[in-house]
């Protein structure tokens, strides 16, 4: 038996059997349990470990729907419209799903209802089962009133009136009951009637595009797992092909045979249909899969999806080489990490330490502006522009020396002046910017800015 804390009171969490059957249940207090039974072997509960736990349950769920969701603290939630047809039908999954979780060591019932709160209701009052499609209230005039999930004050309320099914309940008038006892039972009962959706939030939202399997056999070598998922792989890439679109990212989650998953995913600095190169990809993360005692299940989904421009080969009819080289960033971010290859991107700001943001290569370039600049600009902009001690004739720059080296000009561009940003974390000095050219051949970017009453020069970048 296990006990919580509760307003500096330790109660009973949860039984088992043997503790059922000395007439104990949850919420009783610790010291009246063990005043009925002086031998109880009692423990604290781990909270914490039973949501996780959980959590792992609902996600494992996924195998049979792709809707589900925690139903409280020891429940899970499975929408099963439109999917049960995959899986064998409502009855084989009700089975399977028990069965599945006994051999995980886990004690389940299930039931399957027209809503949420009837297989709620049918599942802890009376053993599970299916519930017939259409079914009101008087399918359960014979559970107790705990089966409303009402809160319990109001349950026991409901009792010492002599109200102790749901069938001494039903019936009532609802004006008197609900001046006594509130709306939430009206809400209660018209949920269990199918009168009343029960808000779900589901773990995510279903993907549009997806392919499912349930295997023969448990698998667990990476070979034989690369087999399974390119038969995955195949239909869904053709069904994407057809549609004109790619994907941009992939999840593969494999169901254990143990109630849990793992689950990987790859990411595309392009859309691909191409079974192949997303294999190739998918390979590194395969070796990273624990198997445990064996995978009987896997789903793949596309959750991010993006139109798909024609290909278009090269003059010696090969590939377009930014399709080499986004195959390229595709290996990198699986092998080192997403976002591992960056890129510059132009933002809409004129001061040019904020005239670029850098993002993730594998970004779509639609997600950005184009550049459109009216001067040319440095190939390597420094992060912190350098002081620079400059030689001048009048107002004509002739030379400048930086880190200890004098370079003698040939070529004055500019002034160019930038101004700062309103409303930006920017200097407040105006700078003027000049493009130079030494007599190496050397190009740089530098600005003068005042400094108060003095003229304090910087170089800023190198030009191409």
């Amino acid at each position: 038996m296990l006990y919580v804390e509760e307003h500096q009171a330790l109660r009973v969490h949860a039984v088992d059997a043997a503790a059922a059957a000395e007439g104990l249940v949850p919420g009783q207090a610790l010291a009246d349990a063990r005043a009925l039974v002086p031998h109880l072997v009692t423990a604290p509960a781990d909270l914490a470990g039973d949501a996780e736990d959980l959590a792992r349950i609902v996600d494992w769920s996924r195998r049979y729907s792709p809707l589900v969701a925690g139903d409280g603290a020891d429940g899970t939630l499975i929408d099963l419209t439109g999917a049960a047809h995959l899986v064998g039908g409502e009855e084989v999954v009700l089975t399977d799903i028990v069965e599945r979780l006994g051999r995980a060591r886990l004690d389940a019932r299930a039931a399957i209802a027209d809503t949420a709160a009837q297989a709620w209701a049918w599942a802890r009052f009376a053993g599970g089962g299916s519930v017939a499609a259409g079914a009101g209230i008087g399918a359960f005039a014979a559970l107790p009133v705990a089966a409303l999930r009402l809160p319990v004050a109001l349950v026991a309320g409901l009792q010492q009136l002599g109200l102790r099914r749901i069938g001494d309940v039903s019936p009532l008038p609802r004006a008197p009951l609900v001046r006594r006892f509130g709306r939430d039972i009206a809400a209660a009962l018209d949920a269990l009637a199918g009168r009343q959706a029960t808000p779900v939030t589901f773990q995510a939202a279903a993907q549009a595009w997806y392919r499912r399997a349930s295997l023969v056999e448990p698998i667990a070598t990476a070979e034989a797992i690369e087999t399974a998922l390119r038969a995955l792989l195949e239909p869904l890439c053709a069904e994407l092909g057809a549609a004109g679109r790619g994907a941009r990212t992939l999840e593969l989650t494999l169901f254990r045979v143990d109630a849990t998953t793992q689950r990987v995913a790859i990411g595309t600095s392009r859309p691909l249909t191409d079974v192949a190169a997303l294999l190739r990809l998918f390979r590194d993360r395969i070796a990273e899969i624990d198997p445990g005692f064996g995978i009987e299940a896997m789903l793949l989904e596309a959750p991010e999806t993006d139109r798909v421009s024609p290909a278009q080969a090269d003059l010696a009819g090969g590939r377009d080489a930014s399709s080499d080289l986004a195959d390229l960033i595709d290996r990198i971010d699986i092998r080192s990490g997403p976002g591992s290859v960056r890129r510059l991107l132009p933002a809409d700001r004129h001061w040019p330490e904020a005239a670029a943001v850098e993002v993730p290569a594998s970004l779509p370039s639609l997600a950005a502006g184009t550049w459109s600049l009216p001067v040319p600009r440095p190939v390597v902009l420094f992060e912190r522009p350098e002081p620079i001690a400059a030689e001048a004739r009048g107002s004509a720059l002739r030379a400048f020396t930086w880190r200890g080296v004098r370079h003698e000009l040939h070529r004055v561009i500019g002034p160019e002046r930038v101004e700062p940003e309103w409303g930006w974390d920017t200097p407040e000095r105006t700078r003027d910017y000049y493009r130079v050219e030494d007599a190496e051949g050397r190009r740089f970017w530098l600005f003068v800015t005042a400094d108060g009453e003095t003229l304090a020069w910087f170089l800023h970048g190198l030009m191409a």
